[in-house]
């Protein structure tokens, strides 16, 4: 997909190629160090794996995307036809790690909970998670790679904890493992919950000490980058604490409870909450069953066995920072369910450990439901035709795969979606904006006003001073006859030197 894409790009080798008149390369050399925008700030970054100016938790994803999805190939020709070789990224390779990775958690997951709880609970509970649609899901996504290294490290940071008896050993090991876990996935740093229901209470000091420093240094951090970013785009409201967001936190619960049992739609958008508005506010059914579920949660911790105990803390545990106390990501996503999932598996094994029939039903219902959604990880238009498929009135579903079929050259399916999504949603302005833009790289100067002009009409604008300062150049490219390329360049001069100022010429 496009996320993984650009994901890749961005921790690949840099290049810079010398081509003469008819095309041919003559010359490419590598280049040693770039500038990036990261948190507002522009930086220098070598161009090596490993990158501490950009913080820890980018160096990792960095470095293990910049040397582990690598793949030595031809690149191109010189101008006498001698084949150049360079190091390009590989989606394949990218998946096989993902596959890697939790083909460990499963087998470090079974260790775990057959230690705890016996192999026959142990083996239910890691089938039903390895089948799980939001784990598939996750695994399937290149860009999720980050919460798979996090429950790798934070299952080892729990089997360590039962292993180790020396006290001496014990502390820069959990000290370690939970600072990794915490590094690739904040969630990872609040492994201390789980340790406490063991009554590891040494290693649950180490973890909480080291887990509370990465959530205020780096945790923090993140979250004031993504409340700037959107309150530059008119989404700030989401991001705000009060007492009605508590009814946001009841509400997604019951959305990821129901996710995690009933996985029937997949898609990276969802529509529930993804337009931030007062209804999401309101007291309804869906508060009131995931009050219900809460206080069942809650009863469960404290009279139930230790197997059903530790599925539900861990499920309330790992799904705590995605509970939209701060909205600073999106609203909800299967991803977010994929570390839960492992607890409500264990509770359901739990359930069900008497049960073989219906356990056999269940992991024949979810591999049914994974059969039919894998052929959409072919590529991204795939991908985002199975997201409108699965939620028919996501206008930003839409809106990225009219990109989507843009980018694989299918220009006017790309229109048609985008015209889609726009009779989903009027008030939405990215169609809009889509639309504006290719309006004008097609020279239909007045075709991009009036879609302009729709878009700046919309209920939510995300960039209404960048957008408002196009509107001026787009009025004076008509007044004067501009020509297209040049009304062009000038705007996106404007966009890159951050100056909408109308008093330019174009």
């Amino acid at each position: 997909m496009s996320d993984d894409i650009a994901g890749i790009a961005q921790f690949s080798d840099r290049f810079i190629q010398e081509k003469d008149p008819k095309g041919n390369i003559v010359k490419e050399y590598k280049i040693d160090s770039y500038d990036i925008e990261h948190g507002g700030k522009k930086l220098k970054v070598k161009n090596i794996g490993w990158c501490s100016s950009i913080g820890y938790v980018n160096a990792f994803q960095r470095w293990s995307r910049l040397n582990l999805g690598k793949k030595f190939q031809s690149i191109g020709t010189d101008s006498k036809g001698h084949t150049i070789y360079g190091w390009v990224q590989d989606a394949r390779r990218h998946h096989a790690i993902n596959i890697a990775v939790q083909l460990f958690n499963l087998i470090l997951g079974y260790n775990l909970l057959s230690t705890l709880f016996g192999s026959h609970l142990a083996f239910i509970a890691i089938l039903l998670f390895s089948v799980n649609p939001c784990s598939v899901q996750t695994v399937g996504w290149i860009s999720g790679v980050n919460y798979l290294y996090s429950l790798f490290f934070t299952l080892l940071t729990i089997k360590l904890s039962l292993v180790i008896i020396n006290p001496y050993v014990l502390i820069p090991v959990i000290a370690f493992t939970t600072a990794l876990s915490g590094i690739t996935l904040l969630p990872g740093c609040l492994t201390f919950a789980i340790l406490l229901i063991l009554g590891k209470w040494n290693a649950a000091i180490i973890s909480f000490v080291i887990g509370s420093l990465i959530l205020v240094k780096y945790g923090s951090g993140h979250i004031v980058l993504r409340i700037n970013a959107f309150k530059e785009q008119q989404m700030g409201k989401s991001t705000s604490v009060n007492l009605r967001k508590s009814i946001i936190i009841v509400k997604t619960l019951w959305y990821y409870i129901r996710q995690v049992l009933f996985p029937k739609r997949l898609g990276l958008f969802h529509t529930w909450g993804y337009h931030f508005d007062e209804p999401i506010e309101h007291i309804n059914s869906e508060f009131w069953l995931g009050l219900i579920s809460l206080l069942a949660i809650l009863l469960g911790i404290i009279v139930c066995p230790l197997p059903v105990r530790f599925g539900l803390v861990w499920f309330l545990t790992y799904l705590s920072i995605f509970s939209n106390i701060i909205t600073a990501n999106q609203f909800v996503s299967e991803r977010y369910a994929f570390i839960p999932t492992l607890g409500s598996s264990l509770l359901l094994a739990y359930l069900l450990r008497d049960c073989p029939i219906a356990v056999a039903f269940i992991v024949g219902v979810f591999i049914m439901r994974i059969w039919v959604h894998l052929p959409t990880f072919r590529n991204e238009v795939t991908f985002y035709e199975s997201n409108v498929f699965n939620f028919p009135t996501s206008e930003v579903a839409m809106g990225n795969l009219g990109v989507s079929y843009l980018n694989h050259g299918m220009g006017h399916k790309a229109i048609d979606t985008w015209n889609e999504a726009s009779r989903q949603n009027a008030l939405y302005d990215v169609p809009w904006y889509n639309l504006y833009s290719i309006c004008k790289q097609n020279g239909d100067l007045y075709g991009a006003r009036k879609f302009l002009m729709m878009c700046l009409n919309s209920k939510t604008v995300h960039f209404p001073d960048q957008w408002k300062k196009e509107m001026i150049e787009l009025d004076k490219a008509i007044s004067t006859n501009v020509s297209i390329p040049d009304f062009t360049k000038a705007i996106n001069i404007r966009i890159k030197e951050a100056n909408y100022g109308s008093t330019g010429t174009l």
